[in-house]
Order: C-alpha cells, then structure tokens, then sequence
C-alpha cells in the first residue's frame, strides 16, 4: 500500500517554516524551509541525521543530558544510513561486540516497547558460508557465541538445503546458521529515533549543514550551522565517511575511509521464490538480502568489493554495469536457479572503513 502524508504545522523552537510530514507506520519525516535561524546554546550537538546520530541524540535525551539538539544538513536517513542493508545479528567474532550485538538485537525484536514505533524489523535468519580453511576458527567461534547466549548452530554442507532451497555446497566446508536473525528498514528505523528523540524533549534539525567546529584552549565551545551559530560544550560527530570534514577543524584526522561499496536488486526466479534466508557466502564474496517480497538484493564483500575509495560528496551513485554482471555470475555459483533471476536495479552507498 502506497504511504500517504499530510502535511502539519509544527509549534517547534526549530522556528518557523518547520512542518512535520506524517507517514504510515507512525514515521515521521522532518522539512525546514531555508528562512535563517540563530540558535543559541545547547548542552549537546549531534551532528549527523542518520540512524547512528538520532540513536544518539534519542538516548541523550531519554537519560537527562539537557538540551540536545541534532543538526542534519540534509534529511535524515540521507546518507549512508539509508542505503543501509540494515542486518540485524548478535553473530560476531569478538565477545565484546557479541554482547553489543545481543543487546541491539532485542531492542529491534521488541522496537515498539523499547523504542516506540515501528523499524520495519523482520526476522529471516541467517546463513554464513566458509571453506575449509576456516573450518576450526568457525567451530571456535560459534561455541564462543554460543557460551554467551547467541541461538547459533554449525550446520554441515548436506544440511545446508534444508535452510536454503536449490544451494550448490560446492567448496563449502561448514555453514553458520542464526535464526533469529534479520534485518529493518534503516530509513524507518532513523525516523522511529528521530521521533522519540523529539518526544523527549530533543530538537531536530534537517537542512542545517555544520560547517564548522568551534574549539577554544584545547576544547570544543560549539558549532557554526548554516543557520546559526550553536554553543555547546559537548559536539558528537556522527557522520560517518564525513567525519573528518569537521575533525580537522579541531586538528584531528580519524582512520576512516570512505568506501563505495554496491548493491544490486535481482527478482528471484520462481525455483527461489521461498527464499528469505539471509546468505553471507565468504567462499564467493557475496551475501544476499531479502528486499521486499520476490526481489532479493545482492552485495560484495571480497576485498575487490571493499577498496574503492570515493569523496562521500561526488561518487556515482548507481551500480557499475560490470559489478552486476560480476555479482550475476558470483550468485550463479553458489545458487544455479539465479541463472532466471532478472535485474531489478542497483545502487551504490558508503562503507565508513577502518584499518582493522
């Protein structure tokens, strides 16, 4: 069903020409005409509409941190976040991030009581792929998951059709299966935060670009925006592939890179029609995503698919015509059905990549 709006006049101390667009799923979207605004001070600036910025400023306001206010200088879920694959896992190779990861996964199995609204979360399960060569290190891992509480089981390459209809086990030593395992619709999922970050008291605001940080004996005093400067003694940068745009303004260069990484949207054929598993093949390079109904959407993750870095603000936004042929091909391997499937369209977005 298609999403409907009406539009609202909001009373916010955004200021004038502000209005709250009301969607299906209690998502809200948030417009600012261009009219110049000067804000004063706040306690906290987040800079950075994504799902990883609204989680912030929601949760800073959900514990008293004072007036958090985020700017975004475009609208939210603009960015990375909203190219997101959006796979919800507590599966992970260090304990730390294990327990991270559980944590986030109950929020999004219980997103309405934990956070209210709706982050289009669905639960598919998810299948990992390895050769042999990783054959121990997966067995050590998945009982270290295991001993910590994640629903995680090996499975051996002859039960691995049991999971996914029609696969070729061809070099696949042993498979990783989490049933609990899913994904959201990032773009819901930030709107969700940005609502309840509003809810309790935070102040959204879309088309205002931070252009500066501003730091004063060795510490940060605040923000310059395209509509006003903001003072604060606390500023999260959570920008992403853009973070060092503002870090330098403090004398900081972070090890982050930004990567473009592409994404290809196949209508599966009728022998794959039942599948909604979630795949991530290391022995090809590829995961595959459900992605609305029959069309299932298909990535990279070799180091070929991993190393192409872009300026976040100029790179081609589509999906090359080589790399879906490639990703075509890759998927034939280890599912012969996807010979029928047919290109639905494909995408690029940006990874945030670290050294390690």
């Amino acid at each position: 069903m298609e999403a409907t709006y009406e539009l609202q006049k909001t009373e916010s101390s955004a200021g004038a020409g502000c209005v709250a667009v009301s969607r299906e799923r209690d998502r809200e979207a948030f417009h600012c005409a261009d009219k110049e605004v000067t804000f004063t001070t706040a306690d906290v600036v987040v800079v950075g509409g994504g799902v990883i910025g609204t989680s912030i400023a929601m949760h800073l306001a959900r514990m008293g941190a004072g007036r958090v206010v985020l700017a975004e200088r475009g609208h939210l879920a603009g960015g990375a976040s909203g190219q997101s694959g959006a796979m919800v896992r507590e599966h992970y190779l260090h304990p730390v991030l294990v327990r991270m990861a559980m944590e986030s996964s109950e929020v999004f199995h219980n997103f309405a009581d934990a956070i209210g609204g709706d982050a289009g979360f669905r639960q598919t399960g998810r299948l990992l792929l390895f050769a042999e060569d990783d054959l121990e290190a997966v067995k050590a891992n998945v009982a270290m998951n295991r001993e910590l509480g994640v629903d995680i089981e090996t499975v051996a390459p002859a039960e691995l059709a049991r999971i996914v209809p029609n696969i070729d086990s061809s070099g696949v030593a042993i498979g990783a299966y989490e049933p609990a395992s899913g994904y959201a619709d990032p773009v819901a999922t930030t709107y969700a935060y940005a609502n309840r970050a509003q809810g309790h008291g935070a102040e959204i605001l879309p088309q205002t670009a931070v252009t500066r940080l501003a730091a004063s004996g060795g510490k940060v005093t605040g923000v310059e925006t395209s509509r006003g400067i903001i003072e604060a003694p606390a500023v999260v940068v959570a920008t992403g592939p853009w973070c060092n745009r503002l870090a330098a303004d403090v004398g900081e260069r972070l090890p982050v890179s930004p990567i473009r990484v592409q994404m290809v949207g196949f209508r599966r054929p009728q022998a794959l029609e039942s599948m909604t598993t979630t795949l991530i093949d290391h022995t090809t390079g590829l995961y595959f995503r459900e992605d609305s109904g029959l069309r299932t959407l298909v990535g990279g993750e070799s180091p070929g698919d991993l190393n192409e870095v872009v300026d976040p603000d100029s790179y081609m936004l589509g999906a090359d015509h080589g790399k879906i042929v490639d990703f075509w091909e890759r998927a034939r391997r280890r599912l012969p059905d996807f010979a029928a499937a047919l290109y639905r369209g494909g995408f690029a977005a940006l990874y945030d990549m670290t050294p390690d």
